[in-house]
């Protein structure tokens, strides 16, 4: 009997099921083997990288959502907190493939949000559905909803150098400050991540997962605490300057904040996203 049951799990699985019998373990088939490194969702601009991004439960009639940092956004300041800004497109943006080839045009129309007050990263709205893209065969990355962890292998795949700089989370800083902007809780690289001007905005993708976990942002190049020579302090105020050292910032608050169609609400209850000063 068990046996026969086996079987049948075995084929099932064989087509993404997760399947559960009685006196069974749950079988989880999502694949464990390490995403490979790709381009396959990265968004071609002309400036700074970006990615085209979905949350958890979108549906195929929601406009879809381009990451970036929000430093990519001429002339936001350190306090800025822009929300549903009109959007006007002037260049002929391309969704890449996992070579770097160009699949399809998409065109932004909003400034959904975008910070960089506790973090640095900027959503922007789509003029075209996850619907329309897909059926252009434009590949699509999700935004996880955890906490990272340390030790974590990644890949930031830069739609502006058409390469990935491949690296793992070395671990967490309580606050990170560049000249005056501070980030909170942002993600440490180990040193294999050796990123160049231009990728500011990757997404910072698990390897196991295919999962954005957060933005690429910023690096220090052996100053202390001003622009392009992030500092970090920790809880309690002792201040470290790694020459060299890549950075970036966590995207999963995104959650607390999603409103109905992939929409952002700063009015929801545990949204810890910074909001526009009264």
């Amino acid at each position: 009997m068990y046996k026969k049951l086996a079987l049948a799990t075995a084929a099932l699985a064989l087509f993404g099921a997760t399947v559960t019998l009685p006196g069974l373990i749950q079988l989880d088939t999502v694949a464990q083997a390490d995403v490979p490194a790709s381009l396959a969702g990265t968004v071609d601009v002309g400036d700074c990288s970006y990615s085209l991004v979905k949350l958890a439960g979108a549906k195929s009639t929601d406009k879809a959502l381009i990451l970036t940092a929000g430093h990519c956004i001429r002339g936001l300041a350190a306090a800025d907190v822009m929300v549903d800004s009109p959007f006007t497109e002037s260049g002929n943006p391309q969704v890449l493939d996992a070579n770097g080839n160009a699949v399809t045009g998409v065109h932004r129309i909003k400034v959904l949000y975008a910070t960089r007050s506790g973090t640095d990263m900027a959503l922007y709205q789509a003029a075209e559905t996850y619907g329309q893209l897909s059926a252009k065969r434009a590949a699509v990355l999700e935004l996880s909803s955890e906490h990272p962890a340390a030790g974590t292998e990644i890949f930031l795949p830069s739609s502006f150098h058409r390469r990935s700089f491949e690296c793992a989370i070395d671990g967490f800083v309580h606050q990170l400050k560049e000249g005056d902007r501070t980030w909170n809780d942002s993600i440490r690289y180990t040193t294999a991540c050796k990123t160049e001007p231009g990728a500011s905005g990757s997404p910072i993708v698990d390897k196991a997962t295919g999962k954005v976990v957060g933005v690429h942002n910023t690096g220090n190049n052996g100053g202390r605490c001003t622009d392009d020579n992030p500092c970090e302090v920790d809880a309690n105020g002792t201040v470290k300057v790694d020459k060299g050292r890549k950075y970036g910032q966590q995207t999963f608050q995104v959650y607390g904040c999603l409103g109905e169609g992939s929409t952002i609400d700063l009015t929801k209850s545990g949204c810890t996203l910074a909001k526009p000063k009264q």
